[in-house]
């Protein structure tokens, strides 16, 4: 499931339009190293956006609340 495809269906739920903020983050792009081109935040899948998130963030405390909130979505369906 991408980005794309989950803010829509919170939008649903939540019967709210996305935030124009968010609609920029899922159109802005970055360089993937494995296709070799430049790739959309909102075509990505979930999984893969969360790898690359947390692999870019310098901070350990930060990157083990990520974890700690991911691992807890998944699990509660909540955070």
């Amino acid at each position: 499931m991408t980005l794309d495809q989950i803010i829509k269906i919170q939008a649903i739920i939540d019967k709210r339009s996305v935030r124009s903020d968010t609609l920029e983050l899922l159109n802005e792009k970055r360089y993937s190293k494995s296709k070799e081109c430049m790739i959309r935040y909102g075509d990505m899948h979930i999984d893969h956006f969360i790898r690359v998130f947390v692999n870019n963030i310098d901070d350990s405390q930060i990157k083990e609340y990520v974890k700690k909130v991911i691992v807890g979505v998944f699990k509660n369906g909540t955070h």
